[in-house]
């Protein structure tokens, strides 16, 4: 059996290391003013981050799955906000135009989500739909040789950058919304691709988060928008099983993200213990404090190995649900771990800004909780076993 890495992969992963890096002076400037500047999208396209899992022939680098969780890991280990809007664009959103969308589709919105121009959106979640993503409420009416949209999506990633957003909306002769519940089936539930300048589209202001607040998440107001029916990506009524599709591979990148945030927190405290003394001596030296760096390291080796194997999975065209909750479940909760061991090692420093550690201790906290919280992973995970 071929690895899960080889050379190729290690390559990728290695180049974007090294360009992530020459960022760490403009992090805390970025975070502070609540937003990734636009010449690093532009330069994230110039380096092919933003279509590495697009086929070549439209556009991409036809890179691997197992290549892009790399990749992630070392963006998230550098700056995770970044992490974040590359995994929604590239993972979730280039992934299902790709899989699903028309020729024309991919003709037309591809080259803009593979030359820096934006970060792409996926508009799922509503005020009243996170984990119960069935109940959305949004409504694709249509009219003429066309679709009118209305309703509003939240905590929507990349919503001020994006040039598309990948809109779930439920037909409505599709799906009955009479009376104050809402629908308790997907019925109905359709995706549109909605260009973000589309009149009626409103991004509502940035979200003020604990973590990844250089990560834009606002609200998305649809009010009246009409798109063509050429809009629609795969069938009509059929995006709700669309949707979990791109959750699926999205939870990869989630998991490679998580690691990377775990990584580089524990090598943070690790060079801290080595030099810092107490009683005389190192502090890497008390049982206390190497301790619980080793089951860190041994956790985020653990869970890079169930991030690659998902990926692989889903390379070679095997199911990969299960695994992909798998390591979502398992990363994030080992980097919530992770960084807490990284703050405690680096005690009252550790609580402070000019450390790293108290970043990644804020950024690490949304993983279990995006693209499917952890109880919605046990979900999946429990639902597959017993069904075997």
């Amino acid at each position: 059996m071929r690895p899960f890495v080889g050379k190729t992969e290690r390559d990728l992963a290695s180049a974007v290391a090294g360009w992530a890096a020459s960022l760490r002076e403009r992090i805390p400037a970025a975070e502070k003013a609540g937003e990734i500047p636009r010449d690093v999208i532009r330069e994230l396209g110039r380096l092919g981050v933003l279509g590495m899992t697009v086929p070549e022939p439209l556009g991409g680098l036809g890179a691997s799955t197992v290549a892009f969780a790399l990749v992630l890991e070392e963006l998230a280990a550098a700056w995770p906000s970044l992490a974040v809007g590359v995994a929604v664009n590239t993972g979730i959103v280039d992934g299902t135009l790709v899989r699903y969308g028309t020729a024309e589709q991919r003709r037309r919105w591809l080259p803009r989500l593979i030359d820096g121009s934006g970060l792409a959106a996926f508009a799922l979640t509503e005020p009243s739909s996170g984990s119960d993503a069935a109940s959305l409420r949004a409504t694709a009416i249509r009219e003429g040789n066309g679709w009118r949209l209305d309703g509003r999506k939240q905590f929507i990633t990349n919503a001020r950058y994006a040039p598309l957003a990948i809109v779930f909306a439920r037909v409505a002769e599709l799906g009955d919304r009479r009376g104050p519940k809402p629908p308790s089936t997907h019925a109905g539930i359709t995706a549109f691709a909605v260009a973000l300048d589309a009149p009626g589209v409103v991004v509502g202001p940035a979200e003020r988060k604990l973590g990844l607040k250089a990560s834009d998440t606002s609200a998305l107001v649809l009010d009246g928008v009409r798109v063509g029916r050429d809009a629609v990506i795969g069938e009509v009524g059929k995006g709700f099983a669309l949707a979990l599709a791109a959750l699926d591979g999205g939870r990869i990148g989630i998991a490679a993200q998580s690691v990377g945030i775990a990584r580089a927190a524990i090598a943070i405290a690790r060079a801290y213990a080595k030099q810092r003394k107490q009683f005389g001596e190192p502090i890497a030296d008390f049982d206390g404090v190497r301790f619980p760096l080793a089951r860190s390291e041994s956790e985020v080796a653990a869970a890079r190995l169930l991030a690659l194997r998902a990926a692989w999975l889903k390379d070679h065209g095997r199911p990969f649900t299960r695994e992909a909750a798998m390591a979502k479940l398992y990363a994030s909760e080992m980097a919530q771990r992770a960084t807490h061991t990284a703050v405690q090692t680096l005690g009252g420093y550790g609580y402070l800004r000019e450390y790293a550690v108290e970043r990644y201790a804020r950024d690490g906290r949304a993983t279990t909780i995006y693209e499917g919280t952890s109880e919605i992973q046990r979900l999946v995970i429990a639902r597959s076993l017993l069904a075997a």
